[in-house]
């Protein structure tokens, strides 16, 4: 058994202005293609009530305007539900979803999730501001579309032993974190994700499912050296550098 869990973000083109990270944004076209070659995305609720095995979960961070388009083309076309991990305090603002397209998203079958409340990195936060987070997302979540709210996308995948330990007691029953990664079963509360990237080959992510993809070794590699560079530079100047880079290389 083996449960691929794919990270996206934006879908389609950015425009000036626009807030999504270019790194993350992924043509429609790509999209389309990746869509049609997994033939069916499920939820986790989907994966873990039916004991699905080798399936495909698809969950996208962060609620830009776009993931709109990308849920309803899921729908429309046949092929499942997907995940979205949003902040409630963005909802609503430039490129941003609206409540209204949130609530379409989970009548149509998709699964609402908390990306904390405001996108702030939660190791980042004293206990009490991590526990408003943690409780805040979940809630303002539920009370809009009418659905439990059990899993959390920590902002950036940063998180501590503080996070983990607290979303436990608030009733997360997962924590779906940015370190690459497949999934045999659904036993751990940690679950790692495959991040679809900006000039993803579909097929090379599609055989990154498998724990052992020489690609997918060499991912979980450079995310380790990438963490452990966060840690000596610390997050501000590594996102200073980051963006920088960004900058230069599009």
């Amino acid at each position: 058994m083996t449960i691929a869990i794919y990270m996206l973000h934006a879908i389609g083109q950015i425009e000036k202005g626009d807030w999504a990270d270019p790194h993350y944004c992924i043509s429609k076209e790509s999209y389309k293609l990746f869509l049609s070659s997994v033939k069916q995305v499920l939820s986790l609720d989907e994966v873990s009530i039916n004991k699905v095995a080798n399936a495909v979960v698809f969950t996208f961070d962060d609620g830009h305007v776009s993931n709109y388009w990308a849920g309803k083309y899921i729908a429309e076309n046949g092929y499942g539900s997907a995940e979205f991990y949003i902040n409630p305090d963005h909802i609503g603002k430039d490129y941003y979803m609206t409540w209204a397209q949130v609530l379409e998203l989970s009548n149509l079958g998709m699964s609402i999730q908390s990306h904390g409340l405001d996108h702030r990195y939660l190791s980042d936060l004293t206990d009490i501001e991590l526990e408003y987070q943690l409780l805040e997302s979940k809630s303002i979540i539920e009370s809009h579309v009418n659905k439990p709210v059990t899993r959390l996308s920590p902002p950036g995948g940063r998180y501590d032993s503080r996070c983990l330990s607290l979303a436990k007691q608030l009733g997360y029953k997962f924590i779906l974190n940015s370190e690459p990664g497949a999934v045999r079963k659904l036993d751990h509360f940690l679950l790692p994700r495959i991040a679809v990237k900006k000039g993803s080959d579909v097929m090379s992510l599609i055989a990154m499912s498998k724990r052992t993809s020489l690609k997918l070794i060499f991912s979980i590699i450079r995310y380790k050296i990438l963490s452990m560079a966060k840690i000596i530079l610390g997050d501000s100047r590594y996102e200073r550098i980051r963006w920088y880079l960004l900058g230069v290389l599009n």
